[in-house]
């Protein structure tokens, strides 16, 4: 586990204002992001922020905690469950964990949150993709042909849509690593 990693946690687990001060600053924003895109209000990512801290500090202080992962993949993936359930709760189903869950391990669980992150990362990056480059990416998606892709899109060749779609997966990926949690999701790797 990188130093910084490490400096989360003790800051967590001491109750560090300078280190809780930095966490916020760095993290708050982001999960405020993933809440509010969701349906959620400024106030329910604050609280979402908070309990996930909440749930952070007590599993880091039993004995033989070791962080697996990055610390912020960690707090993603716990406000992302917060806010499921809240929004289970809110619509007044059972909250319900299916039976293939229920028995996962922490590894498991670790890797669907940083599955889940990953995607969450690539469609916010596709939608900074023009109108243009969105749809021809679509097509390509759906495995349609290039020589449907370019008469589809009203492009004069073949060759010209396969360039066009090489230019616009390289914008895309160029999109996604531009992102700050791109690099965190290598480290945590």
């Amino acid at each position: 586990m990188s130093a910084n990693q490490e400096f989360y946690i003790q800051s967590l687990l001491k109750g560090d204002p300078k280190g809780l001060r930095q966490i916020y600053q760095e993290f708050l924003p982001r999960i405020r992001k993933l809440i509010t895109t969701k349906g959620g209000s400024e106030q329910d990512a604050q609280d979402i922020f908070q309990n996930a801290l909440i749930l952070l500090y007590e599993k880091a202080q039993k004995p033989g905690f070791k962080l697996t992962s990055n610390f912020y993949t960690l707090l993603y993936g716990v406000s992302w469950n917060l806010w499921g359930n809240r929004l289970q709760k809110k619509s007044f189903k059972e909250v319900s964990i299916p039976e293939n869950v229920k028995y996962s391990t922490d590894d498991d669980i670790q890797m669907d949150m940083e599955r889940s992150e990953e995607q969450a990362l690539f469609w916010e990056a596709f939608k900074e993709l023009g109108e243009d480059c969105q749809r021809l990416m679509r097509l390509f998606f759906e495995k349609v042909k290039m020589e449907e892709i370019a008469e589809k899109m009203g492009y004069a060749s073949v060759g010209y849509a396969k360039k066009r779609k090489f230019q616009c997966k390289e914008k895309l990926v160029g999109l996604v690593k531009e992102d700050v949690r791109f690099e965190e999701l290598q480290r945590s790797k």
